[in-house]
């Protein structure tokens, strides 16, 4: 679906705040979503909706608006993280699918939360991304950005491969399983924390390790400064890999290439409305039952 752009009505007292809707169009539900969005949008005149963009491909790093409104999932999110590059729109996640953590609300309390939208009141929390170097000796170096994970594994699947890791220089172990992620604190709640790996709260600055199916059950989750360089190197004879970085790009590795990680060079912003909890988000999206503050819970 082609981008659309709209004009704005004439400013009134004070310098409305400029929105734009992105999405993936290729999916029928979100159309609904995003018309309804639009609606609401359209209906507080303290805003300006400067387009909607439903594409896939276009290109967000001169996103003309003070808050993306982001319709879909988390890999939607992902998305469009990396149409953005280096120079963020601070979004806000609107989720139209069955678990968000980066897209947390539902098209109801988006709704609903529009006065405070409209109000300027809310914050904007930078979350971690990391850098992704990959070092091939048949190949030139490419450097990526993401914002979840890298994630080297077997391919095929189902071949125990074998990963050394290094940090800031010193050899730490090496991986014997289905693979190895690293994950950024926002990624901790993703395939790291399927694969049984511990979650981070969105402040730290840390890094989690955490091996797919380990050969050896003492090789367990790490967790890491994010302050320091991590080194991934594909070991073995004719052993092919690939490297999957945000669910988004895929990168055939093999035997000897390397895998450089560093925390990134910017932070991207997301937008947190009043009264917003990460734990009440993980008690929300994972099921986790809870008793008010104070209660200890039933007495015999």
């Amino acid at each position: 679906m082609a981008t659309t752009l709209e004009t704005p009505g004439p400013p009134g007292r004070y310098h409305p705040l400029r929105l734009m809707i992105l999405g993936n169009g290729t999916r029928e539900e979100v159309q609904d979503y995003v018309e309804r969005v639009a609606a609401a949008i359209r209906a507080v005149p303290r805003f300006a909706l400067v387009g909607i963009d439903l594409s896939a491909d276009s290109d967000l790093s001169q996103c003309p608006a003070d808050v993306a409104v982001v319709v879909g999932g988390d890999g939607t999110v992902l998305h469009t993280v990396r149409r953005m590059a280096d120079r963020p729109t601070p979004i806000l996640g609107v989720n139209a699918g069955r678990l968000g953590f980066l897209a947390d609300l539902t098209v109801e309390t988006f709704v609903e939360r529009l006065p405070d939208l409209a109000a300027r009141r809310y914050t904007i929390e930078n979350l971690m991304t990391m850098s992704v170097k990959v070092i091939s000796a048949r190949g030139p170096t490419r450097v990526f950005h993401a914002l979840n994970d890298a994630v080297l594994r077997a391919a095929p699947y189902f071949r125990i491969v074998e990963i050394g890791l290094s940090i800031d220089g010193e050899s730490v172990m090496s991986y014997r399983g289905d693979g190895l992620i690293l994950a950024t604190p926002a990624g901790s709640t993703a395939h790291s924390l399927s694969a049984g790996g511990p979650i981070l709260p969105p402040s730290a600055h840390m890094f989690v390790v955490t091996p797919i199916c380990a050969h050896t059950l003492t090789q367990r989750p790490l967790v890491d400064s994010g302050h320091k360089t991590y080194e991934l190197v594909v070991r073995g004879e004719g052993i092919a890999m690939i490297l999957v970085i945000d669910g988004q790009i895929q990168i055939p590795l093999q035997s000897g290439d390397r895998v450089i990680v560093r925390r990134g060079d910017s932070h991207f912003p997301i937008i947190r409305l009043p009264g917003h909890s990460f734990y009440s988000t993980l008690r929300d999206k994972l099921g986790w039952g809870a008793y008010p503050a104070g209660d200890r819970g039933p007495r015999s």
